[in-house]
Parts: structure tokens; C-alpha cells; sequence
């Protein structure tokens, strides 16, 4: 599984040399010298007024259930989901249970509570970005690209039936735990020796705890204002993050129209979710650099801007995630042998 994830990653570490040779080493080089840190430096501080946003909108979420966690903890969770989405093909969804089970070991809450909190987090995001594609495709129609005009059309009734189809798979228990399990299975591919030391506790937390992760994602549903609330955060960090490609156009002074900015994330969303390189490596700076050009900027621009743009939002990210992650490895092994420290001393004391 790891020669066949690395071998795929090399693949899309070769898709990037090749998008630079054909816009020209050297003209990516020239843009690069002559841009603006301090717009690169607004970028990268998008990035993570985005992430923050994402952070508050979960908050919510967790306190409209009474789950008390910090926000520290919250953003490590984040972190941690991130690098797990970034390293696995397609979907990437396995990110989620990592973050449930973040929290959970954290909070002591069961994993049914938590996982509640956790998809109707990944609603919350999915909502505005239902409400971007319907404003890039009446941009791309107003300037007569046919294929975008349709192309992006369909990935808007996509995401309508996947967000209307997802609360319909949660409202049911039967289909719940097949999700869960789905889930699961993905987890053990990535961490096989952590998901069977706990497979018998996860079998049972999904039995019992799914009954109640149906009452509480029906609380969430109902609940107005936290609906409210995570969803404003949610068009907060959707609005910095395309203020983050927004900045980076700038930097290398090549201005751009923000809504050419959303049209490009939109796609890149898409290709993400099916591609077969873990993250989109390669494959997402292809087609957005290329969307770029099909929207009117030069070649090395859109290849510059993306190269840039994906430092920030991927690379950097999974490298933090990997290293939240193998901290949080850690402290769960140092927990569990002070715990055996504990048990096998009261053992002699009895």
C-alpha cells in the first residue's frame, strides 16, 4: 500500500516538473524574483485566518453539544484530518475519523457525539460551496466558454445531490453505520496497527453510540443558531481562502478578478475528490493552471500563481499535520503505559 501511495505521489511530483518545463523554468524563475513578499506574506496569513474560521465553525458545533474541548485541541484536530485527507487518494475521507477520534480521546466523549459534530461540519462546508459554483457559472456563461459553462454547471447540481443525499444517509441508522464502517476501513489501510488494537472498541462504539449520533445530528439540524453561526464561519473561511489565490496573483503582479479565483478553486474541488494521487499532487496544479489559461492568463502566471497557492494550502499542511499527528502517536502511547503503570501498582498494593 505505501510503494503503491509513494509511487502515485512520484507521479504527481512528475505532473509538476513537466507543468513548469512547459511554462518555462526560467519565466516561472523571473516572476518568482521579482515578486512581492509582503502580498505572499497576506497569503499565507489568509491560509490561516481560513483554517481559524474552520476551527470557530467546528467550535460551535462541539458546544452546541456540550462537548467541552479547547481551541488548541481543536486546530491540532484539524491538522491532524488535513494531512490524512492530503495523503489519501480520492475522496479523502479519512480525515474525519481521525479528527473524531482526536477529540474523542481528548474530551472522553463517545465517538457517536463527536462523529455528529464532524459531518455536520463537513454540511456546513459543503453549503457555501454550492453558492459559488451557481455565481462561477453564471460568470463563465457571461463570458461565452460553453465548456466551463457546463462543466461547472454539473459539478453544481453534483454537490446539490451530495450534500441533499448526505443528510439523507445520516438521518438513517442503518446507513449511518455503513458509512462509519466505510470510514473504519479506510483508517485501518492508513493505520492498520492503531485500528486493530482498537477494532473491538470501534464495533462497539458504532452499535451503541449510533443511536445516539442520530438524536444528536437531529440536534444539530435543528439547532438555529448554531446552524447560523457555523455556517457564517463557513463563508468566512471559504472567503479568505480565495482571497489567499487572490494575494498571490498580486504578489507576483499579475492582478486578477476574484471571482476568476472562485471558478478555479470550484474545479480544483472536484478533481481533488476523484483523484487517484493522494491530494490531487500534480493532477490539481495541472487543471487549475490550466483553467487559469483557458480563462486568459499567461501560461507562466498560472502556473507561478498555482505553484504558489498549493505550497500554502497543501504541502505546508500535511507537513504540520504529519508532525501533530506523530505528536499525538506519541502522547496516546505515553498515556496508555502510565495508565498500565497505574493498574499494575495498584495490582501489587491489593
Amino acid at each position: 500500500m505505501n510503494h503503491r501511495k509513494y509511487s502515485l505521489l512520484g507521479v504527481g511530483l512528475l505532473i509538476i516538473f513537466l507543468l513548469l518545463w512547459w511554462a518555462g523554468l526560467e519565466d516561472v524563475l523571473e516572476i518568482l524574483r521579482t515578486a512581492r513578499p509582503d502580498y505572499f506574506a497576506l497569503a499565507v496569513l489568509a491560509y490561516i485566518g481560513s483554517l481559524l474560521a474552520w476551527a470557530l465553525r467546528w467550535r460551535v458545533l462541539l458546544k452546541s453539544l456540550d462537548i467541552g474541548v479547547g481551541f488548541k485541541t481543536i486546530v491540532g484536530a484539524l491538522f491532524a484530518g488535513v494531512f490524512v485527507n492530503n495523503v489519501t487518494p480520492g475522496a479523502r475521507g479519512g480525515g474525519e475519523p481521525v479528527r473524531m477520534y482526536y477529540i474523542s480521546k481528548r474530551t472522553g466523549e463517545p465517538y457517536g457525539h463527536v462523529f455528529a459534530t464532524v459531518m455536520m461540519d463537513r454540511i456546513m462546508d459543503v453549503i457555501p460551496v454550492v453558492f459559488m459554483l451557481l455565481i462561477a457559472t453564471v460568470h463563465v456563461y457571461r463570458l461565452g466558454s460553453f465548456t466551463l459553462t457546463l462543466t461547472i454547471f454539473l459539478l453544481d447540481v453534483f454537490f446539490a445531490f451530495v450534500t441533499l443525499a448526505t443528510v439523507g444517509i445520516l438521518l438513517s441508522e442503518r446507513k449511518t453505520k455503513g458509512i462509519l464502517y466505510w470510514f473504519y476501513r479506510r483508517f485501518k489501510r492508513l493505520m492498520p496497527g492503531k485500528a486493530i488494537k482498537y477494532e473491538e472498541k470501534f464495533v462497539h462504539a458504532v452499535e451503541v453510540s449510533v443511536p445516539q449520533f442520530q438524536e444528536n445530528f437531529k440536534v444539530l439540524m435543528r439547532h438555529k443558531r448554531a446552524f447560523v453561526l457555523s455556517l457564517f464561519w463557513s463563508f468566512v473561511s471559504w472567503t479568505l481562502i480565495l482571497l489567499r489565490s487572490y494575494f498571490i496573483f498580486i504578489s507576483i503582479n499579475s492582478p486578477i478578478k476574484l471571482v476568476d479565483v472562485m471558478v478555479v478553486q470550484m474545479i480544483g474541488i472536484v478533481v481533488g475528490m476523484f483523484a487517484v494521487v493522494p491530494g490531487g499532487a500534480g493532477l490539481i496544479e495541472a487543471i487549475n493552471s490550466g483553467v487559469y489559461v483557458l480563462l486568459g492568463i499567461n501560461k507562466e502566471i498560472a502556473v507561478t500563481a498555482t505553484i504558489l497557492e498549493r505550497l500554502i494550502s497543501y504541502w505546508a499542511p500535511t507537513f504540520i499535520g504529519a508532525g501533530i499527528l506523530t505528536h499525538f502517536g506519541i502522547k496516546i502511547e505515553e498515556k496508555r503505559a502510565s495508565d498500565n503503570d497505574i493498574n499494575e501498582e495498584a495490582q501489587e498494593k491489593g
